[in-house]
């Protein structure tokens, strides 16, 4: 059952409980009226005791309040249901309004799709008379169609028949033409035959007159062949005995060879130049001034015991042995002062190289074979030793001191014949060697320069800037290059080199700046001093300066 039901008639029983309830208090036999009576009776009576006779109805009073509240959760819910039986009466109403609104609007559509249809009804009847009225259109115009085709059909067959005839007429006058072409054609060709029957013949004739020739010809071949075969075998025994004597290796120079000889000048120069004999220390400018006579290498180096000094110096004693050996060893055919006219037969001989070399192949190794074994034969070849021998130790013997100079000669002597061993072997390959000695400082695959390494000194910046463009760069040795055939060329021993551009160059010059204003400073002390003791000698006992 559910709860407002259960609700409501609990509701109902305590209005019956309150019900008699009341009739007990309306009861005349009740205390309470007794009381009242009793009051009235006694209205003058003591207060406390009026109030204590009264509690029993206060009581009830409150009891029936008390009980009253317990129907407010009721009451609250029987109004809620009410309140909601009202709004759906109102829905109820407004929907019945809808139905009615929505019935009133479909008897309207209703009525205007009946007068519609009625009008598609009427054009449905016209359409299906304008439909009638074009399929008789249409069956007329199918008839009118079928007669056109026919007369055309005649009209084409008839075209036909006339183009037919007019091609076989055509046919016959081609047919005529190219009939009597032919037999023309046919004449020409029979004579051309028989010009070419008669060329024929006549081919035949001088063939066998060139058959008789060539015949002629093999025999004289033949014999010619016999005497070339004579000429190769000793050709060949000649070409034997050359090849063991100047053998053609078709291989590069292993560099190892050519870096052996580099370090073996380094070894040299700071062996016997790291001392300066005794009168450069003790007349040094004198000393300088011989030494830049004999070359200009010498000019932009001081000439006393610093490490910049020793640096240099033995840089330059490596730039002039190589450069002896570029000049007198390592020549391509000659070295300098072999003949009175070295100077224009050399080039001569490279010139003829290079041009052989331009062509290809082995001409240009097998001539210069040829040449060196002719060069040889002459006995040239004692002079390279000698004159370079001469050039170096003209060059570096002021430097060497006394002592070693017997060492120094032995160890370049050995340098020097090494080279030409080297140089020898060179000569005898199918490529071409030279020697570069000028160094380029944009040819990095060529040529590497040489830095300062261990000295202190060489990163610290001048205050001042020094110009070292006037120097020239030193060789310290040559860049070594093969060419092959086709002018292919290969660095075999890059060359090294010390460029202006080095630091050591800047602090040399700074060295020289320095060395020379302690000179000029020390001359102009002594100068002072002199002319100051000649004043003091000059000055006597009653001069004017003593008082």
């Amino acid at each position: 059952m559910p709860k407002h039901m259960n609700g409501a008639r609990g509701g109902s029983t305590r209005r019956r409980d309150l019900t008699s309830d009341e009739s007990r208090d309306q009861d005349p036999g009740s205390s309470s009226d007794l009381v009242l009576s009793h009051g009235n009776t006694e209205r003058f009576q003591n207060p406390a005791t009026i109030l204590a006779a009264s509690n029993g109805a206060i009581k009830r009073l409150a009891d029936f309040t008390q009980y009253f509240k317990s129907f407010a959760t009721d009451i609250d819910m029987l109004e809620q249901v009410y309140g909601k039986e009202v709004d759906r009466e109102a829905e109820i109403q407004r929907l019945n309004e809808t139905v009615e609104t929505l019935i009133h609007s479909k008897n309207e559509q209703m009525e205007n799709l009946r007068l519609e249809n009625e009008k598609l009804r009427d054009g449905q009847e016209a359409c299906d008379r304008e439909r009638e009225r074009y399929r008789t259109m249409q069956g007329e115009l199918e008839a009118q169609n079928a007669k056109a085709e026919a007369a055309r059909e005649d009209e084409h067959k008839r075209k036909l028949q006339d183009e037919k005839d007019k091609a076989q007429k055509r046919i016959k006058a081609s047919r005529a033409e190219i009939e009597a072409e032919s037999r023309e054609r046919v004449r020409e060709l029979e004579d051309r035959n028989a010009g070419l029957l008669r060329t024929n013949e006549q081919l035949k004739q001088r063939l066998s007159e060139i058959e008789k020739k060539l015949e002629a010809k093999k025999n004289r071949h033949a014999r010619v062949e016999k005497s070339l075969d004579e000429d190769n075998i000793k050709l060949t025994a000649e070409v034997k005995q050359l090849k063991s004597e100047f053998p053609v290796q078709g291989q590069p120079i292993d560099a190892e060879k050519f870096r052996f000889i580099s370090d073996a000048i380094k070894v040299l120069s700071s062996r016997y130049f790291q001392k300066l004999p005794d009168r450069a220390e003790t007349h040094p400018e004198v000393f300088h001034q011989d030494l830049s006579k004999l070359s200009p290498i010498f000019e932009s180096t001081p000439i006393w015991q610093s490490e910049i000094s020793k640096f240099l110096r033995s840089r330059q004693v490596q730039h002039v042995i190589s450069n002896g050996l570029c000049d007198f060893a390592w020549q391509p055919f000659l070295p300098q002062d072999s003949l009175l006219n070295g100077e224009a037969v050399g080039p001569f001989l490279e010139a003829v190289s290079n041009s052989l070399s331009a062509t290809g192949g082995r001409s240009e190794s097998a001539w210069r074979v040829l040449t060196l074994r002719g060069i040889n034969d002459l006995g040239w070849e004692s002079n390279w030793v000698e004159p370079m021998r001469r050039h170096v130790l003209e060059m570096l013997q002021p430097l060497i001191v006394p002592s070693e100079s017997a060492g120094f000669e032995k160890d370049l002597l050995k340098i020097i014949n090494d080279s030409i061993t080297l140089w020898k072997t060179a000569q005898k390959d199918e490529a071409r060697f030279i020697v570069e000695k000028y160094p380029d400082p944009s040819d990095k695959e060529g040529w590497q320069a040489e830095d300062a390494c261990g000295f202190e000194d060489v990163s610290k910046s001048p205050d001042e800037k020094i110009d070292t463009s006037r120097i020239r760069p030193l060789c310290l040795f040559p860049n070594v290059v093969q060419i092959r055939s086709g002018g292919e060329r290969l660095c075999v021993h890059q060359g090294s080199a010390l460029f202006p551009t080095s630091p050591v160059w800047v602090q040399a010059v700074l060295e020289k700046k320095e060395h020379e204003e302690e000179v000029a400073k020390a001359v102009s002390d002594a100068r002072r001093k002199i002319n100051a003791r000649r004043m003091s000698s000059s000055a006597g006992p009653n001069s004017p300066m003593k008082d």
